[in-house]
């Protein structure tokens, strides 16, 4: 295992580091929210996160093996439902430019969309297909580029066409081809932007992914040399910002950070690791200990990322028991649900329409950072009158299935949140979106 993690971390330091924010001119974009959270859509983001968290996992699970085995920074592809919970961008690719829509995730590399001919694809309405035909600066990229190399040596075959992509587990897949083209983002172009084709496409109500994880070479961030980049994910329905390079910054007196932390078995993940050092309900701090949210002593899992493109917020099983316990402790004077009126959720309580009093939740980071969490961001209506008056509440944290602790969109809400890789670290403050 310790010469694993040494040769893992030896690719990183072989390969090309990523340029400097200030080498590239700051741009900016917008994320739009898929559908708006609600009692109804509680159920249906849960079964998306479902097939994330399967995902993510096994790519956590595989780390130190793959990046032994292929010789790069890589990452089983964290396929995503379009579905309730998620944050799509838009971009263009081709000359002359084709605009789509895909999800936006931290933890994934890969940029893809479906392409025409497509044996079996999601129905997209509008826009149609990408059509590689119609595109002067389209190209396919071979099996030698640096970018095929660095896909999973078990989800990439070469043959005729060039570099062709397979990724599986379970019931879902997508495969097609890696190629190279225009890409424009924010009113910006850069050409020869590596990207994956899919001709076919397994997975249920899937458009395409926007990968912004870490990983050299093959994300976002990396083909475009930006060292950081920023987002607010507004709590209503109004758009989202998204900035790049020298436009992303968090200000004001109320910043947190925290550094960025890699995983000792897989150095080379292109996961956004924190330290949660621990977490306080109410007034009381839970007896959290380095194990809780940490990495595996045994270097085979564990740790805790921010992910985008997981809506709620799960923790590893301890440190979740721990919460809930605190939460019921500080409860007892309401009415708890169970069954089929929860939901998907294992901690509810009648509210009735009023308001209701709940302990205040805060996240403890290393480095000294605190995160105040706001009460929407843990604490939802899963069941309402006819009024639109809620009923019944639930809290928002789930366990998690694995070891990984993953922090999702819904508890980044209104917040302003800076991924700093030049600094490697994670910056946060409150902050009004709709004015950033």
């Amino acid at each position: 295992m310790a010469s694993t993690a040494m040769l893992a971390l030896l690719v990183v330091l072989l390969l090309p580091p990523i340029t400097l924010a200030g080498d590239v001119p700051g741009f900016r974009t917008a994320l739009t929210r898929m559908q708006p959270y609600s009692p109804g859509k509680y159920s249906a983001a849960v079964h998306r996160d479902r097939h994330r968290l399967t995902f993510l996992s096994y790519a956590s699970a595989l780390g130190a093996g793959r990046a032994a085995a292929t010789n790069s920074s890589t990452s089983i592809q964290a396929l995503l439902e379009y579905g309730a919970g998620g944050y799509l961008m838009n971009l263009s690719i081709g000359t002359p430019p084709f605009t789509f829509q895909a999800i936006v995730g931290t933890g994934t590399d890969l940029t893809w969309t479906q392409c025409a001919p497509c044996t079996k694809c999601f129905p997209q309405p509008k826009p149609r297909l990408f059509q590689p035909a119609s595109s002067s600066s389209f190209s396919k990229l071979s099996c030698n580029s640096s970018f095929c190399q660095s896909l999973p040596t078990s989800f990439r075959t070469c043959n005729a066409t060039g570099c062709v992509y397979d990724y599986r587990y379970g019931k879902g897949y997508t495969d097609g081809y890696l190629a190279a083209e225009t890409l424009t983002i924010g009113g910006k172009s850069f050409s020869n932007f590596a990207f994956g084709c899919s001709t076919e496409n397994g997975l249920d109500n899937s458009l395409g992914v926007v990968g912004l994880a870490r990983s050299l070479p093959l994300s976002l961030v990396s083909q475009l040399g930006v060292g950081r980049f920023s987002y607010c994910l507004r709590s209503d329905d109004g758009a989202s910002p998204i900035l790049f390079g020298s436009l992303a910054k968090v200000t004001g007196g109320e910043v947190q950070t925290t550094p960025f932390v890699r995983d000792p078995a897989d150095p080379a993940s292109p996961f956004y690791y924190v330290n949660l050092t621990g977490i306080t309900v109410g007034s009381t701090d839970l007896p959290v200990t380095s194990s809780t949210f940490g990495f595996t002593q045994t270097g085979s899992g564990g740790g805790t990322i921010v992910d985008s493109g997981t809506t709620f917020t799960y923790l590893a099983e301890a440190g979740y028991a721990m919460v809930k316990k605190s939460f019921q402790s500080q409860m007892g004077n309401l009415t708890m649900v169970t069954g089929q009126r929860a939901g998907s959720f294992d901690l509810c309580f009648e509210v009735n329409g009023g308001d209701v009093t709940v302990p205040k939740l805060v996240l403890h980071f290393a480095g000294g950072a605190d995160y105040d969490v706001p009460r929407p961001s843990y604490i939802g209506a899963v069941r309402v009158d006819s009024q639109g008056r809620a009923t019944v509440e639930c809290l928002l944290l789930r366990p998690a299935k694995e070891d990984m602790s993953i922090i999702g969109n819904m508890l980044q809400m209104d917040l302003h949140v800076l991924y700093d890789l030049d600094g490697e670290k994670f910056s946060f403050a409150p902050a009004d979106c709709a004015n950033i």
